[in-house]
């Protein structure tokens, strides 16, 4: 009896120890497909965040939906600066500035130029060089990869669901109206076929939080002007 008693209990400590060493392993798991899939989400809502703001340079206000920024990225065309050419230190020391060089470079006045120093004799040119030059907006936005204006919508591992996305104005403290737009996504959107318990204790553990926490990942917001910031910033 005794015998069947000490291999009933060594059988209990091992299946404890696996339930623990399994618990364990399970929560690393989770916590590293998590990262994976808050870093694909993140790297969309700065791309969102990217074309907003071009889009707001250009048209004035932020795109109200995802067509209307897809359709800029694909069509649009945003200026970039083609920069050459820096003041020397003697000139900064001189009191001569950026701005001061280029207004008086465009004016295409050789003689001006050359009286205030800014002409570079190797180059037989002015010392400085600031062009805008318009490109696809594509090129411009997302010089180093490709993307598909068309996808900028849909959440990564969402299965199909598309961010939320919304433009207001608001008034400041000082009483000059601002426009402001946000872009989120809920925990459950992206998370959703992963362990539901521990997916719950995420979005609780951001709920408990002081302040008016979003369980999600958010860029921009329509409550405070921000300046587009991520709430993963």
């Amino acid at each position: 009896m005794k015998v069947v008693v000490r291999v009933l209990l060594v059988a209990a400590i091992i299946l404890l120890g696996y339930l623990s060493w399994e618990s364990i392993q399970g929560m690393e798991r989770f916590n590293k497909e998590v990262d994976r899939r808050d870093k694909a989400v993140i790297q969309r809502l700065v791309d969102i965040r990217t074309a907003q703001v071009a889009y707001r340079t250009q048209k004035g206000s932020y795109a109200t939906d995802f067509n209307e920024l897809a359709d800029f990225i694909k069509t649009g065309r945003v200026a970039s600066i083609a920069r050459s050419g820096d003041l020397t230190e003697a000139q900064l020391e001189a009191g001569m500035t950026e701005a001061k060089a280029m207004s008086i470079i465009r004016t295409g006045d050789e003689k001006a130029i050359r009286a205030a120093g800014l002409w570079d004799e190797s180059k037989n040119a002015p010392q400085l060089m600031r062009d805008s030059i318009y490109a696809p907006a594509a090129e411009v936005l997302f010089p180093n990869r490709r993307i598909n204006p068309d996808s900028l919508a849909f959440v990564p591992f969402g299965g199909g669901v598309k961010f939320e996305m919304a433009v207001d104005s608001l008034t400041t403290a000082s009483g000059y109206p601002i426009q402001v737009f946000e872009a989120k996504t809920p925990y459950s959107a992206y998370l959703n076929d992963l362990d539901r318990k521990l997916v719950g204790q995420k979005i609780q553990e951001v709920l408990d939080r002081p302040g008016d926490r979003y369980p999600g990942m958010m860029v921009g917001s329509l409550q405070v002007a921000n300046n587009n910031a991520g709430n993963w910033e």
